[in-house]
């Protein structure tokens, strides 16, 4: 007697210019099997194509719905064809939300590993078929592939910065600004980078890849904006530029703060903007550039005042990332920090992150603007930092890493509070009038702390060579639209992770996201750390505002406005820290 046999058949139709797949599981006797439809056999049983095209049939509404374009490069043209490609989803009765979202998730995500994606149209349509037999997509009863072809001067995706080759697969934008502009903003980066250190003029010159002369004309010019300024010895340093609300002053030597005025609560920053975006939020403030002067020597900036009704300080480290020089560094710079005002209880980690995308689940998915609250994870991590990662030839990846997370939870513990009465009351949302009060304070600064553009919020991810998707954001779910309002920075939580062998890498990336409950990256802050806990502090919280899909460092368009997004839900955050000496 025969038997009852689920089988996945595939069947073509067309919709409009669209082709339209749909691939359903089906059970059946092996006689009902049609004379129209061909079944494979040896490794590929169970598959059945159904070589008539079906009648469009009404399925209702997909329960989930996925969009990318491709821009696959044509190896005998070596241009790159776009195609609009759509996966719909249905599922088992029995399936929830979770349910749906994780199985859209990983079948999207095995889909396109970079190792196997599928480069023609059979062989995508087979991989979603044999992943559709998997056990893994129990739960998918039914999907279905549309696929058209788009309009062949419709340009492959272009990174938002000029020349920038690694943003998230996107192609280099060429840089179509003069060689003067170009090198202006590299001295002013440069600059604002080392700041508060001093740059020599042959460093500047080095770094910004331009000439002498025309280095030393930009100088005077930032210098006349008053920008910048020139130092003893010939070197320059960025200069803050002054408002109503700012008080700096250039010292060798701090002045003694006496023990109850030594601030609580510690604030570091890596980029010159981010700090700007936390003073923004403060009161009463007053600016210490503690300046040494010759070569190699590591000045200080601290920045005193008030948040709510605690004392804080602020500083900027002076340089990030993975070389050993910048490493020792930043670490030295923190334990000096921690070192010269002893009272601090709490440090805070404030600027800019790299999101990590969920393309199905809303509720995961970060997007450029949003802020991510570090919370701990399954092991109780709000931090981790990847070393190194190997893969093996069945392409398992193996990590070695290390993880921080705070002993007192106090910061997380108010985060948790905040986080309530958002769902109590959704209109309750300080942040955002902080970060509309940082942005008129901030109006006159060279950095745009302005809300860029959201069409300018691509998604893309590198499939291998030069061939890049588009990946559409998943849309809010109706029943908590009231949650979330466009264009205002949406709250996350979850942990930071950081590491260059996983940030460089798309597929990576997301694999030690998925597995360490990471919703955002950041440029390397493993030194900072180790001198956070080794000197015995307890309390600490990243707050990262997303300006790019990599480690928050790539993106000039969206970083102003996130750092101080993320600035304004810090703010929140301490108005809201009990202070045990006003209270009694």
């Amino acid at each position: 007697m025969a038997t009852n046999q689920e089988e996945i058949v595939m069947t073509p139709s067309k919709k409009g210019k669209a082709t339209r797949i749909k691939i359903e599981k089906k059970r059946r006797l092996a006689t009902d099997v049609k004379s129209e439809e061909l079944a494979a056999g040896g490794v590929h049983k169970g598959l059945v194509v159904n070589k008539a095209a079906g009648d469009e049939v009404d399925e209702g509404p997909p329960q989930l719905q996925l969009e990318f374009k491709c821009w696959l490069e044509d190896q005998k043209t070596q241009k790159h064809v776009p195609e609009s490609r759509v996966l719909k989803f249905w599922f088992k009765e029995h399936a929830g939300y979770l349910d749906r979202v994780t199985t859209a998730y990983e079948f999207f995500r095995e889909l396109v590993q970079p190792y196997d994606f599928p480069r023609d149209y059979v062989g995508f349509i087979k991989k979603c078929m044999k992943q559709m037999q998997s056990p893994m997509y129990d739960l998918a009863r039914m999907i279905t592939v549309e696929l058209q072809k788009l309009d062949e001067d419709e340009c492959p995706p272009l990174s938002p910065e000029p020349g920038d080759s690694d943003f998230g697969g996107a192609i280099p934008k060429e840089d179509k600004r003069s060689k003067e502009e170009i090198t202006r903003e590299r001295v002013l980066y440069m600059l604002e980078s080392a700041y508060p250190n001093v740059c020599a003029v042959d460093e500047i010159v080095q770094m910004s890849q331009g000439d002498e002369p025309a280095v030393m004309s930009i100088l005077e010019e930032l210098r006349t904006k008053s920008m910048v300024r020139q130092m003893e010895e010939g070197g320059w340093m960025r200069q803050v530029q002054l408002d109503e609300t700012t008080d700096v002053q250039v010292v060798k030597r701090m002045p003694e703060i006496h023990k109850a005025q030594q601030p609580s609560i510690a604030i570091i920053t890596s980029a010159y903007y981010e700090k700007l975006a936390v003073d923004a939020m403060m009161e009463e403030k007053t600016t210490y550039v503690r300046y040494k002067s010759g070569k190699g020597a590591e000045s200080n900036v601290y920045t005193l005042g008030y948040i709510g009704n605690h004392k804080v300080v602020t500083t900027k480290l002076p340089q990030m990332g993975h070389h050993r020089a910048a490493k020792i560094s930043t670490g030295n710079t923190t334990t000096r920090l921690l070192g010269t005002f002893g009272q601090v209880e709490h440090v805070f980690l404030v600027g800019c992150g790299g999101g990590v995308p969920h393309f199905t689940d809303f509720y995961k998915h970060c997007r450029l603007g949003d802020v991510v609250v570090s919370t701990p994870n399954q092991a109780g991590d709000i931090y981790i930092y990847c070393d190194k990662a190997t893969e093996n030839e069945k392409n398992q990846v193996q990590y070695t890493l290390k993880g921080w997370g705070p002993k007192d939870k106090v910061i997380q513990d108010v985060a948790e509070e905040i986080r309530n009465q958002l769902h109590v009351n959704p209109a309750h949302r300080p942040w955002v009038e902080y970060l509309s009060d940082g942005q008129e304070r901030l109006c006159s600064q060279e950095a745009d702390f302005a809300r860029p553009k959201q069409s300018s919020d691509k998604l893309y991810m590198n499939v291998g060579g030069s061939d890049v998707i588009e990946v559409g954001h998943p849309p809010v779910p109706e029943e908590h639209e009231h949650l979330y309002q466009a264009g205002i920075p949406t709250i996350r939580y979850g942990a930071v992770g950081s590491g260059r062998p996983v940030v460089a890498k798309d597929h990576l990336r997301q694999d030690f996201a998925y597995t360490h409950n990471i919703v955002c990256y950041d440029s390397e802050f493993d030194q900072v750390l180790d001198s956070v806990t080794g000197s015995g502090l307890r309390s600490f919280i990243f707050i990262r505002g997303i300006c790019d899909y990599l480690d928050g460092s790539k993106s000039k368009t969206w970083s102003p406005y996130a750092a101080l997004a993320a600035a304004a839900y810090t703010k929140t955050l301490i108005s809201a820290l009990p202070n045990p000496a006003v209270d009694s």
